[in-house]
């Protein structure tokens, strides 16, 4: 009963607020949580630090109290989650089931240790090329990475969560990404370029 107001109160608020927040063209909703500096026009910004594009100003993705249930289309995260402490990640991954709606689609880009790991190896050991990716930039507060990933936990942590469906996405060739972030990025070493993210999407099964 008590959740069943809250959620309703939720949407109650939400409707109020909407017809400031963009949608798709066919009326879908976006959300790019920890969105930083980017500014698609498509999606709802969610980040934070306080900026004249962000639509959403909070430090506790875990609760997204400001959202109703099965709101989202689409949630896109990117260099998110090993910000995270890994008490916390159950969470978050929860929020992010609670406010998609049924078949909605979870968008992720972490550092992948894999690649971090061959970065390493294949350049001769070289600290500060990997320490970034690896450790977070340390320039404000939320810039510290809490958690590790690579394809086979991150699967395994959203199976876990129920979400299927779980596959690699590529940044150059998938919809709603028309604009570069760290899911695109890569590392330069002699003239050598080597990815830094795993980028996977997963469906919410109803």
């Amino acid at each position: 009963m008590i959740y069943n107001l809250a959620n309703i109160a939720r949407e109650l608020l939400w409707r109020a607020r909407e017809k400031n927040y963009p949608k798709t063209e066919d009326g879908r909703t976006l959300l790019h949580i920890g969105c930083g500096d980017i500014n698609s026009p498509e999606f709802i910004n969610i980040d934070a630090r306080k900026s004249s594009h962000i639509h959403i100003v909070t430090h506790n993705i875990f609760r997204l109290w400001m959202i109703p249930d099965n709101t989202a289309d689409l949630i896109y995260m990117c260099h998110v989650l090993e910000h995270v402490p890994r008490e916390k990640l159950s969470k978050v991954i929860k929020e992010m089931y609670r406010i998609l709606k049924p078949n909605g689609k979870l968008r992720i880009s972490v550092p992948d240790f894999d690649h971090i790991i061959a970065i390493y190896n294949d350049t001769d050991h070289q600290i500060e090329l990997i320490s970034p990716p690896l450790m977070g930039g340390q320039d404000y507060p939320e810039n510290f990475h809490y958690e590790i990933y690579n394809k086979k936990y991150l699967e395994k942590i959203l199976v876990a969560h129920k979400f299927g469906d779980v596959l690699e996405w590529n940044p150059f060739d998938v919809q709603f990404h028309n604009f570069d972030d760290w899911a695109s990025k890569n590392v330069m070493f002699n003239n050598k370029e080597y990815p830094i993210s795993l980028n996977l999407e997963a469906s919410k099964l109803q």
